[in-house]
């Protein structure tokens, strides 16, 4: 067999047959799409996670507006623009995690088809438009100028000092004007819950209202209590930033444990404080969720550039250049956080590097804040490439399990990277970073043609391959998949094939009878699959 030695994975086919089942896109407008997809997610996940539609609240996996596409798609964690590989809400689908029940229950789960539709959906949606038109970002200067007026105002009594809480993040990354109103109501009901005092309003200060401001004395709380339980911010010691100060309370389950100095106040049940008083209204939601999560998530969803820079009081730009300055080791999360952005932890320790300043105790999440217990990490070297540059890519699970990486060109053909005839083992420890090709292998990648390559990785804990995908290295150095599209419709009809050409196998070889499965599947709706995709925009 012939052995090429450089593997021109990533080049646009002149011509590629697609089923009846890729049409969909080609037939349909953006409007039909967006109708179809919203069919589906009315019909298999409205129950869990649409307000007004829960068979048992709250809103499971901070998930509340599922119907609403326009405001879904605003969802960066789970939404990634014309690229459904990327989107979790896309892999949560097609891996078929939890609950089980959507897929094995009384109510039949979507089929192959109808997740295709959503893949439509997602593929046709392009970024939003500028939600920060006519807005000016707030700088820290800016905030520290704002501050000293109102003190020089409204702090006479040096006894009863004032304390700050900020929506300047959430400005800074274009949340609208709505959002940012409904996130500080959801600031005041978050006191409320914290103290057990009525809070009639919060003081706005400045011409952009990103600042809360109150004192500590008018909650029963000193003003080193309140530095205690809420933290102090890095830059201005004493603002705090309410996404961090709403998922703080939610970790610690209150932070009204302590009793306060003065107006004494019955102690909270510990758990999660967003329900430890009355369950709010349907009015109170923010996007079908408690407004107290909502603010939470925030902070605790994946951090991607906007929201990094914005953290650190950086343009993106500046946030890029800090990044390369740090050492290779340190640089290479950066070069992540601009792929496919980071785990809220994983950015708090890159934070950290770019600041100068020790690691932070990181925040923890609640177990619906994971979708999985498996989580795999998907990076290239650098984040720009032209024609004929050469691709090295890295994986980096977090437990062991059986690694695929499909690379999708341009055009549509997929093909597996990733086992390939010189390594046939696919297993990966967790922890353990995959360089591929590895130093010395007898290929190369080269990315010969502009366009928008997708980079599609698969991680197992259980199974040594995807449904679908059977290997032959005997006749391809590189198992092709052809349209990827179409295979992703057909893995089920594709996989009872590849078993069958097996059993056939081994019947012929051995004359035994039936053959057992060579390689165990997994029952699909578990978590013991996780996915990860990045896009490559090739210039000429």
């Amino acid at each position: 067999m012939a052995q090429p030695r450089i593997l021109r994975v990533l080049v646009a086919i002149a011509t590629t047959t697609l089923s009846t089942a890729t049409s969909i896109a080609a037939t349909l407008a953006p409007d039909g799409l967006a109708e179809s997809a919203r069919t589906v997610l009315e019909t298999h996940c409205a129950r869990c996670h649409q307000a007004g539609r829960l068979e048992n609240p709250p809103a499971k996996g901070n998930l509340g507006n599922i119907l609403d596409l326009d405001a879904l798609s605003a969802r960066e964690d789970l939404i990634v623009p014309a690229d459904p590989d990327a989107s979790r809400l896309y892999q949560i689908m097609l891996a078929r995690h939890r609950p089980q029940s959507v897929f094995f229950g009384p109510v039949p789960g979507p089929t192959a088809t109808e997740i295709g539709a959503v893949r439509d959906w997602l593929s046709a949606l392009r970024a939003g438009g500028d939600t920060c038109s006519g807005k000016s970002r707030v700088s820290l200067s800016d905030l520290k100028r704002d501050m000293t007026a109102w003190r020089k105002v409204f702090e006479p009594d040096a006894t009863k000092p004032l304390r700050f809480i900020s929506l300047a993040n959430m400005h800074n990354i274009c949340r609208s004007d709505a959002q940012l109103a409904a996130y500080r109501q959801a600031v005041a009901i978050l006191l409320a819950r914290l103290t057990r005092h009525t809070i009639s309003g919060l003081d706005t200060v400045g011409d952009a209202s990103v600042l809360l401001a109150f004192r500590p004395d008018d909650l029963g709380l000193t003003a080193e209590a309140w530095d205690l339980r809420a933290g102090r911010g890095d830059a201005l010691p004493d603002v705090v930033d309410a996404e961090v100060l709403a998922a703080r309370a939610l970790s610690a389950g209150t932070m009204a444990a302590t009793v306060p100095v003065q107006a004494p106040a019955p102690t909270p049940a510990p758990g999660a404080i967003a329900r430890a008083n009355a369950s709010p209204t349907e009015t109170a939601l923010i996007d079908g969720l408690d407004p107290v999560d909502a603010l939470a998530l925030e902070h605790t969803r994946r951090v991607l550039p906007a929201r990094a820079a914005a953290e650190l009081h950086l343009s993106v730009d500046q946030l890029r250049d800090r990044i390369r300055l740090l050492p290779e080791d340190e640089a290479i999360p950066g070069v992540r956080l601009f792929q496919s952005g980071l785990p809220r932890a994983e950015w708090e320790t890159l934070k950290a590097h770019i600041a100068g300043r020790q690691l932070p105790k990181p925040i923890e999440t609640t177990a619906t804040q994971t979708a999985t217990d498996l989580h795999l990490a998907l990076w290239t070297e650098t984040t720009t490439y032209k024609a004929g540059d050469i691709l090295t890519l890295y994986a980096l699970p977090s437990a062991d399990c059986h690694l695929t990486i499909v690379a999708v060109e341009a055009g549509g053909l997929a093909t597996v990277l990733f086992p390939n005839d010189t390594t046939t083992d696919n297993k990966i420890k967790g922890g353990t970073t995959l360089q591929l090709p590895p130093p010395g292998a007898p290929f190369q990648f080269r990315l010969d043609k502009p366009g928008r390559h997708g980079l599609v990785a698969i991680c197992n804990a259980v199974a040594k391959r995807p449904q679908g995908i059977g290997h032959d290295f005997e006749r391809q150095r590189f198992t092709v998949l052809g349209d990827w599209r179409t295979f992703l419709i057909e893995t089920a009809e594709r996989e009872t094939a590849y078993q069958k050409t097996q059993e056939d196998l081994r019947k012929f070889r051995t004359g035994a009878g039936r053959a057992e499965t060579l390689e165990e599947q997994i029952p699909l709706g578990t978590d013991a699959e996780t996915r990860a995709a990045i896009s490559l925009d090739v210039a000429p």
